[in-house]
């Protein structure tokens, strides 16, 4: 097989699974083709280019399960439709017919379908983002034109900006700070929430795997080759994690959560967000050149997340500040408004993990914007709420 510029063997694109039969390759390419059809009915050429499937599926590593007997994907379809020539007005009636018939056609194919936009003159000046690096890589296009995404810059994975594996942190630990409100308000975990939490833990150590690749200049976007780059590091605690990753990786492409239905959520939970914790302390450490002394003192804008970008200027940062937040902030905290309102929510996250039950004192309260003393519920549903906005 040949390889990349960046060293890489491309991504497969003759199947949609790691090692599923026949049965399976043929549901998915099923349903590839369902949701082709329902694309192509919204929009026609020259408006539709092409509809790009992304992630695990994209690139030959999906997930799959047998329900009543019959082979299912079980991650969800996430696409990029390619557009040209459509105005704003079009492009938003667009995106929410999309939206409408995603809803139809998850009860046809039986996973979650996403559809986001993407206009194909923007593709030459594509942000250098770990997605859009890993969907050059590895995709499949399902209909329109094989060769759409050739307009965008090379993006090798291998010096992807640190920033963006922050970002990923910060998005696999907000899904622990789920979890972490699920605890705190003692909730009884029915089957199918249980899934949903563990779902949630093992996606968080396959990021930590993620970024100490990263850390390394390592980093691959096969799960298949990742596990031999990891196996292949060494750092304290190095076993107890691989155990974790393998059970994670598992569970990404052979789904069995019913082993974990007697398993002590909440012992579970302090176990990997003290890995969390762990590998973003020393990933940061990495990415700053500076040691992290403790999470108070990190949390504070004038240790930068990574998240300023090309395209972020501090006047730009400024005007989302007093967009989103208003003018009294942005005269308050004139050093947190000239950072992207991510750096934030990355702040904030190891001290809500850290804290439950605990009312926020002076920096992260400055970070979420909120007084001192905040009570950690409503504090957490403050940072998702940003968060759903910025991540």
């Amino acid at each position: 097989m040949a390889l990349t510029e960046t060293g890489i063997a491309p991504a497969r694109r003759d199947r949609y699974t790691l090692d599923g039969d026949a049965a399976v390759e043929t549901r998915i390419a099923r349903d590839q083709l369902l949701i082709a059809q329902a694309v192509t009915a919204l929009l026609a050429p020259p408006g539709f280019r092409a509809l790009v499937l992304m992630g695990g599926y994209g690139r030959g590593e999906g997930g799959y399960c047998l329900r009543n007997g019959q082979p299912q994907a079980y991650n969800d379809y996430d696409y990029f439709v390619v557009v040209r020539d459509l105005d704003q007005a079009q492009r938003k009636a667009l995106q929410q017919a999309l939206a409408r018939q995603a809803k139809a056609l998850e009860h046809e194919v039986g996973v979650d379908v996403d559809f986001a936009l993407l206009r194909e003159d923007q593709l030459p000046t594509a942000e250098y983002s770990l997605m859009n690096a890993e969907m050059i890589w590895g995709h499949r296009v399902v209909a329109g034109d094989a060769n759409v995404l050739a307009a965008m810059p090379a993006m090798p994975l291998r010096t992807v900006p640190l920033g963006e594996f922050t970002r990923l942190l910060l998005n696999r630990g907000a899904l622990l700070l789920m979890n972490q409100r699920r605890l705190a308000n003692g909730e009884t975990l029915n089957a199918a929430e249980q899934e949903v939490f563990f779902k949630y833990l093992f996606k968080a150590i396959l990021a930590c795997g993620d970024t100490r690749l990263a850390g390394n200049r390592s980093y691959h976007p096969s799960y298949v080759e990742k596990a031999k780059l990891l196996n292949a590091l060494d750092w304290p605690g190095q076993a107890a994690f691989m155990d974790l990753y393998r059970q994670a990786r598992d569970n990404k492409f052979h789904p069995d959560y019913g082993r974990y239905a007697a398993e002590d959520a909440a012992a579970w939970q302090q176990r990997v967000v003290g890995i969390w914790l762990e590998t973003l302390s020393w990933f940061e450490t990495v990415r700053t050149g500076k040691p992290i002394g403790d999470w108070t003192a990190y949390c504070a804008p004038a240790i930068p997340k990574g998240q300023g970008g090309q395209s972020w200027g501090g006047l730009r940062n400024a005007a989302i500040t007093l967009r989103d937040f208003g003018l009294a902030e942005l005269l308050r905290q004139p050093r947190w408004s000239l950072r992207y309102p991510r750096e934030r929510l990355i702040s904030t996250l190891p001290w809500l993990l850290l804290n439950p039950g605990t009312g926020l004192p002076p920096a992260p309260a400055a970070a979420l914007s909120v007084p001192v003393g905040t009570p950690w519920p409503e504090a957490t549903a403050t940072f998702l709420k940003w968060w759903g906005r910025y991540a």
